[in-house]
Formats: structure tokens, sequence, C-alpha cells
């Protein structure tokens, strides 16, 4: 029974350290690194229009991903 104690608390501090370990590296990187700047690549041709098969497509993948919170705004042919 001890040992099984024991083995529970271990398992519970192991997990508490890398749970902290975690939150202390989120932490460290969102005070102290910029924030990345997002510059999408134009489309090389600007007369491209996606099918609307593309587009319906593209949308109910955002939509199933983001649970019904996304919204596509503007889709980009990239190279």
């Amino acid at each position: 029974m001890q040992v099984f104690i024991l083995g529970l608390l271990t398992v519970f501090l192991v997990l508490l350290v890398v749970a902290g370990t975690g939150n202390a590296i989120i932490w460290f990187v969102n005070r102290y690194m910029g924030s990345v700047s997002y510059h999408p690549v134009t489309a090389r041709d600007p007369d491209y229009t996606a099918s609307s098969k593309s587009i319906a497509a593209i949308t109910a993948a955002v939509h199933s991903v983001t649970k019904g919170k996304g919204k596509v705004e503007k889709i980009e042919k990239q190279g």
C-alpha cells in the first residue's frame, strides 16, 4: 500500500513539474519574444478567382475546425 501511495505522489509531482515548466515557457515567450507579424504572399495571377466548390470546401473546413466561430474573409492563391 505504501508503494502505491508513493507511486501516485511521484506521478502527481512529476505532472506538476511538467505543467509548471510548460506554463513558465509560455509566460516567458509571451513576455519577452516579440509578436510575429504575418505578411501573406499575394497571388501571382491577379485575375485568380476560386471556384465555388473550392470556396465551399474551404468554408466547410474552417467551420468544422473552429466549431462555427471562424469566418473566411479572403482566399488567395499562393504561388
